[in-house]
């Protein structure tokens, strides 16, 4: 928003991403530290509820596939009923910790590997 010329402060915009929540337009993945078994209060993804929606705001269809690939993994997991988490390990990012009663699934999402020669 500040480089659309807006002024606009963390808090307000804090208390957008929780109306979006709240009205089922995003979804928060919190971060979480496999090493060190707690959650963080940083670095928290969101994910879109319709991907359609992402088409509309960037209004072009050429966007990134890799992200849109995530955020499908994403609500595919939820609609599986995991309680979803982005992992961190030292540096390193593990795209999904998906939870249920029957223990934890790691997932990393790439829609595409470079082969070595």
């Amino acid at each position: 928003m500040t480089s659309n010329g807006r002024k606009i402060t963390v808090p307000t915009v804090e208390k957008y991403l929780k109306a979006l929540e709240e009205s089922f337009v995003l979804y928060k993945a919190t971060r979480y530290d496999i090493k060190g078994k707690k959650y963080l209060t940083s670095g928290s993804k969101y994910y879109l509820a319709d991907v359609g929606l992402r088409y509309y705001l960037l209004e072009s269809k050429n966007a990134d596939e890799g992200h849109i690939l995530e955020n499908v993994v994403y609500l595919e997991l939820l609609r599986r009923g995991y309680d979803v988490y982005i992992g961190k390990n030292d540096s390193t990012e593990v795209d999904f910790i998906a939870v249920n009663e029957k223990g934890e699934e790691y997932y990393q999402v790439c829609n595409w590997l470079l082969e070595k020669e």
